[in-house]
C-alpha cells in the first residue's frame, strides 16, 4: 500500500474513531465514578482530598482542572478530554504496531498497523471510557506511549528515547496505579531478552521511574489504601467472570477474535510453514495482555481489584495481536473477515452501561427551587453526580448537603448538626434513594411536612425528590368543601405564585385552581389555570390532612410597572362554578404588590 493510500485509510479510520467517541457523548448523565471526579475537583485542597478520600494519583485531576479552565465544566466539555486522549491512543497504535515488528518483515507490512488502528477504533470498552470523566483513557494512552518508547529504546538506545520512556511511564504511574503492569512487563522483557549493558541500563531506568514515583507513593499513595473503598465494583475470580471479560474484550464474536489473537502470536508464511518464537515482540505483546489479566485475576483473591475498566490498558496489545492474526490469513479471506468485523463493530454495542438520569433528577428539584432553600441528599454514592447538577441548576446560595458524606467526614456533628441546619431552612428538598430512613426522621423532628414528590424513572426504579416545608398552623384562606389554602408565596421576580393546599376530607370532584393578577383598575392581566401541581395532583387524589404544593407560573411572564393584586380562586372546569371562601367571597385576594 502506498504512503498516500495509507494516509487516506488512516484518516478515514480516525474520523470513524472520532464519530464513535464523540457521538452521544453528552447523552447520559454523570454516574458514580464521574461524580467522584467532580467531588475531588470541587475540594479546596485537592491533594488532601485525594490523600484521604480517594484511591488515585493526581495527574489526571490536574490535567482536567487545566482543561476546565479552557473549555468549561459542562458534561460534554469535561468528557471531551477523555475522548481526545482516546483518539490519540487510536493514532498511536499505528507507530507502536510498526515499531514492535520492525525486524519482522511479515508483520511490518502496513496492513498490520492499519488493522490495529481499526480494531482499537471499534473497541466498545474503549468507546465507553472515552466518554467518561475518568483517568482511564489517559492511562491507555500513556501505557501505549510507554511501550512504544521502551521498544524504540531497545532497538536503539539513545538518551532521548530513554527520557521519553522514563517520562511517559512515570506519568502513567501518576495516573492510575494499575499502570504498574506496564513497567512490570517491560522489566520482565528486559531480564529475559536484553543482554549485557543494555539490560543493566534498562534495570537502572526502571529504577529511576520508581524513584520518580516514590515521593507520591510514600507521602500519599501508600496511605490511600486506608481510605473508604467506595462501591465494590470488583468481580469475583471465577469462571463466570472470565466469560464476562471474554465477551467484553473479544465481543460476542469471541471465537473469531480469540482465534485471531492466537494466530497473531506467530507468523504463517506462504501457507506452508510457521515461525513462532517465545521472545521479542510476540512475548512483549502477549505478556502485556496475560500479565495484566492473570495478576489482576489472582490478586483479586486478596484485594478487590478485578473490574473491566481497571484492566482496559491491555486493549492496544490485544488489537495488535488480532491484527497480526488477520495478516496471517490470505487476502480474499482476510478482506471478508475485516468486513464482518467492521459491520459488527459499527452496528452492534457489546459494552453499554445505562446510567441513572441524575440530570433529570436535578432538574426536577431545581425547577421550583428558590434562593435560601436547602437540598439534602441520601442517595448512597450517587450524591456526587447529583451534586454536580444541583451546583449548576439550583440557586447559587442553596445549602446542599449529603448525609452519607456528613456521616463519613463529620461524624462528630451527626445527627445534631443536621437537625440544627434543617431548622434554619423552612424549605428542604430531599433526594432519597437509600435504605437509610433517618432523613425522614430528621425532617419530622424539625416540623417539616412533605408537600410534593417528583419521580424520575430509571429502568423501573423510582428516583424520588421530595419537597418539605414548615407551615403555619393557621390557614391563609379557608374555602368551602373543607379546602384550606395553608400558605402562599408570591415571587414577582419570576412571576410565580406558590400555593399550599390541604383538605379535611376526601374530595368528590376534580377542582381547577386559578392564580390571577389584577391591575389597579381591576382588569385581569395575568393568570395560570390548571389542576394542582400542574395537573399532577388532582383534588380527587388528595388524602385528608395531606399538604399539596402547587406552583403557578403566571402568564404573561412580564408586566409593566404598577400596582397589582394577586388572587386565587377554585372552580369546576365543566361548569365554571366557583367554590367560595368561608367568608362567602368568590375568590381570595392574597396580596397587593408593586413592580
Amino acid at each position: 500500500m502506498s504512503r498516500r493510500s495509507t494516509l487516506l485509510v488512516l484518516t478515514l479510520i480516525l474520523l470513524l474513531a472520532a464519530a464513535t467517541r464523540i457521538l452521544h457523548i453528552g447523552e447520559q448523565s454523570l454516574w458514580i465514578d464521574e461524580g467522584a471526579t467532580y467531588y475531588i475537583l470541587s475540594q479546596p485542597d485537592r491533594i488532601e482530598a485525594l490523600a484521604h478520600r480517594d484511591h488515585h494519583p493526581p495527574l489526571y485531576y490536574a490535567l482536567l482542572d487545566g482543561w476546565i479552565a479552557l473549555a468549561g465544566d459542562s458534561v460534554v466539555a469535561m468528557r471531551m478530554l477523555s475522548a481526545f486522549f482516546s483518539l490519540l491512543s487510536v493514532a498511536a497504535v499505528y507507530p507502536l504496531a510498526r515499531t514492535v515488528n520492525r525486524d519482522r518483515p511479515w508483520f511490518r507490512d502496513s496492513i498490520v498497523p492499519i488493522l490495529a488502528v481499526l480494531l482499537l477504533t471499534l473497541s466498545d470498552p474503549e468507546v465507553v471510557l472515552a466518554q467518561e470523566i475518568r483517568m482511564y483513557a489517559l492511562r491507555t494512552l500513556l501505557a501505549l506511549l510507554s511501550m512504544l518508547f521502551y521498544i524504540r529504546w531497545t532497538q536503539r538506545a539513545t538518551t532521548r528515547r530513554a527520557a521519553l520512556w522514563v517520562i511517559t511511564t512515570a506519568l502513567l504511574l501518576h495516573t492510575q496505579y494499575q499502570g504498574l503492569y506496564i513497567p512490570a512487563v517491560q522489566g520482565l522483557h528486559a531480564l529475559l531478552f536484553l543482554r549485557g549493558r543494555q539490560r543493566l541500563d534498562a534495570i537502572g531506568l526502571l529504577a529511576l521511574i520508581g524513584v520518580l514515583f516514590l515521593p507520591w507513593a510514600l507521602l500519599y499513595g501508600f496511605d490511600q489504601r486506608l481510605n473508604d473503598p467506595g462501591v465494590n465494583a470488583a468481580l469475583p475470580s471465577n469462571g463466570e467472570t472470565l466469560i464476562q471479560l471474554r465477551e467484553k474484550f473479544l465481543t460476542d464474536q469471541w471465537p473469531l477474535m480469540l482465534g485471531l489473537f492466537v494466530l497473531g502470536t506467530f507468523a504463517l508464511i506462504d501457507d506452508r510453514r510457521s515461525q513462532w518464537r517465545p521472545f521479542g515482540p510476540t512475548f512483549l505483546l502477549t505478556a502485556w495482555v496475560l500479565v495484566t489479566l492473570i495478576v489482576t485475576f489472582v490478586g483479586n483473591l486478596w484485594f478487590p481489584i478485578l473490574a473491566p475498566h481497571r484492566i482496559l490498558l491491555l486493549t492496544p496489545a490485544l488489537a495488535i495481536l488480532i491484527a497480526q492474526g488477520l495478516r496471517n490469513i490470505s487476502p480474499p479471506a482476510r478482506g471478508f473477515l475485516v468486513a464482518v468485523i467492521v459491520v459488527y463493530g459499527v452496528t452492534t454495542v457489546d459494552d453499554y452501561y445505562p446510567k441513572p438520569p441524575w440530570d433529570e433528577v436535578g432538574a426536577s428539584m431545581a425547577q421550583f427551587a428558590r434562593p435560601g432553600e436547602m437540598s439534602l441528599l441520601e442517595n448512597f454514592r450517587a450524591d456526587n453526580p447529583l451534586r454536580y447538577y444541583l451546583d449548576h441548576l439550583m440557586p447559587a446560595d442553596t445549602d446542599i448537603r449529603s448525609l452519607r458524606q456528613w456521616r463519613a467526614y463529620e461524624p462528630q456533628t451527626y445527627p445534631d448538626g443536621v437537625i440544627d441546619l434543617l431548622s434554619e431552612h423552612p424549605t428542604v428538598w430531599l433526594m432519597h434513594w437509600s435504605p437509610d430512613q433517618s432523613a425522614f426522621n430528621f425532617l419530622a423532628a424539625t416540623n417539616h411536612v412533605r408537600t410534593a414528590t417528583f419521580t424520575t424513572d430509571h429502568w423501573g426504579n423510582d428516583l424520588n425528590v421530595y419537597r418539605y416545608d414548615q407551615l403555619p398552623e393557621t390557614p391563609a384562606v379557608r374555602f368551602e368543601s373543607g379546602i384550606d389554602l395553608r400558605q402562599y408565596a408570591i415571587h414577582p421576580d419570576i412571576m410565580r405564585v406558590d400555593l399550599w393546599w390541604s383538605a379535611d376530607a376526601p374530595l368528590p370532584v376534580d377542582f381547577s385552581i386559578s392564580a390571577f393578577v389584577l391591575d389597579d383598575a381591576g382588569q385581569l392581566v395575568a393568570q395560570y389555570d390548571s389542576g394542582p401541581l400542574q395537573n399532577q395532583r388532582p383534588t380527587t387524589s388528595w388524602t385528608p390532612g395531606e399538604v399539596i404544593y402547587d406552583p403557578r407560573p403566571l402568564q404573561p411572564s412580564e408586566l409593566p410597572p404598577g400596582t397589582y393584586s394577586v388572587g386565587v380562586q377554585i372552580y369546576t372546569w365543566f361548569d365554571n362554578a366557583r367554590l367560595p371562601t368561608l367568608a362567602g367571597e368568590p375568590w381570595a385576594i392574597l396580596e397587593t404588590i408593586t413592580f
